[in-house]
């Protein structure tokens, strides 16, 4: 049973600190909670309890935003890229059996960065449209099951479209929820053991809290202009931080 002292939650203020960085951020642009705050918890725990301990809190805090920003969301395109994830899955899990996951991670982060440099070269970018909601969130669903993001399919995806800074984090948000209860929900039926990870969840969970407040009051002071362009920045961070995890590791 968890020790719910002052003294425990003291002692997991620096796992806190990072969870309430990466809530921020993912409250302030609809991105960012798992891939800043796994690298960063791998610090402090396994790596295979940071899988589950995030996953959680990933869920909660998505599931949250939703709801908060169910009034901005387009759930015609969620529902494109949530089908779409669910064929892409068992995809990108057959891809997994077979190709190391460091190699991976590489091509696709490499992949995205040149999308990315081309589109912003000659002005390309996919319409919202059903077909392309679908491919976007069957590409989302392969990655997150060979290199664990789905991110950054869907930054690249929504950075053109033509919906409010509101909508996208709503789009995110909720396709990001949904994805999330898929997977705790597969851990599950998989006989995966949760006690730790329910342990350690209590301790961060201010820190998700405090930081989806904080990023939920910037968001609505950021012009949708420079919105697009940390949404840029994010992507080439998350890119950037994986191609050089992948090198290292190499």
């Amino acid at each position: 049973m968890s020790d719910l002292s002052s003294a425990a939650f003291a002692a997991h203020f620096a796992p806190a600190a990072c969870v309430f960085a990466a809530a921020f951020l993912q409250s302030a642009t609809g991105f960012g909670l798992v891939m800043i705050a796994s690298p960063l918890l791998m610090y402090f725990y396994d790596p295979k309890l940071v899988i589950l301990v995030v996953a959680l809190v990933a869920c909660f805090g998505n599931t949250a935003q939703s709801v908060l920003l169910r009034s901005y969301t387009p759930f015609a395109l969620v529902g494109w890229l949530t089908l779409g994830a669910l064929v892409g899955q068992p995809i990108g899990l057959r891809i997994y059996q077979v190709i190391p996951g460091l190699w991976l991670k590489l091509v696709v982060s490499v992949v995205i960065l040149l999308s990315l440099t081309l589109m912003q070269a000659f002005h390309v970018h996919a319409e919202i449209r059903p077909r392309n909601s679908f491919i976007t969130g069957m590409i989302a669903g392969t990655s997150a099951t060979t290199t664990g993001m789905s991110g950054p399919p869907l930054i690249l995806y929504l950075s053109h479209a033509k919906l409010t800074p509101e909508e996208i984090r709503a789009t995110a948000c909720t396709f990001f929820a949904a994805s999330n209860i898929l997977a705790l929900t597969t851990f599950w039926l998989g006989g995966v053991d949760f006690t730790a990870a329910f342990h350690e969840a209590p301790y961060i969970l201010p820190g998700l809290v405090l930081g989806v407040a904080a990023g939920y009051v910037a968001a609505g002071r950021v012009p949708a202009q420079a919105f697009r362009k940390i949404l840029y920045v994010v992507l080439v961070v998350m890119c950037l931080h994986t191609i050089w995890g992948a090198v290292r590791a190499l």
